[in-house]
């Protein structure tokens, strides 16, 4: 059964209730917060992908084990940050190492911020961090995939110095 993907509860709308900002690795030993980056993660799928269909509780135990798996198989391929507005998660970025024109790259799965939090830099600040991780892993590349309509994904993007590499054509075949 399919279930709508329910957003992470962020603080009373427009309002930050914490002294500052902390953005840091998720713990895979913590099943509530691995839980939290999956829903953000879900998110992220839902609001890029025109028609989404909401994962069910099986799809999103599996996107739980295999976060796990892969942060605590080999953390060097890896990375799941997220940011905190005091205890509370508002944004999170999901990454992992390959391989682009033979050159070493990192590719952001996943980046989303709760609505509440938007305009607020999270999202900037996260994409640095996932540069310094991804630069200390010998990637010379980032590389992202952005929606066309998600035009403030797009400016940022820009802003932080990053080109179109590709286009991706798609034909529905209904």
């Amino acid at each position: 059964m399919h279930q709508q993907v329910s957003r992470p509860p962020a603080r009373k709308r427009g309002l930050s209730l914490s002294m500052a900002m902390v953005y840091r690795p998720i713990d895979p030993s913590d099943p509530a917060e691995v839980h939290a980056f999956s829903l953000f993660c879900e998110n992220a799928r839902r609001d890029s992908t025109e028609g989404y269909i909401p994962d069910s509780d099986d799809e999103r135990s599996q996107t739980r084990l295999e976060i796990i798996a892969q942060l605590t198989g080999d953390p060097s391929k890896h990375r799941c940050i997220a940011g905190f507005d005091g205890d509370t998660m508002v944004g999170v970025i999901r990454l992992n190492m390959m391989t682009i024109d033979k050159l070493p790259a990192c590719h952001v799965r996943a980046l989303w911020v709760h609505p509440d939090h938007r305009g607020r830099s999270v999202a900037t600040r996260l994409k640095e961090l996932a540069e310094v991780w991804a630069r200390s892993m010998g990637s010379v590349l980032m590389d992202s995939n952005v929606r066309v309509a998600n035009e403030r994904m797009i400016e940022l993007n820009k802003r932080l110095g990053y080109e179109v590499a590709r286009l991706n054509f798609r034909k529905r075949l209904d």
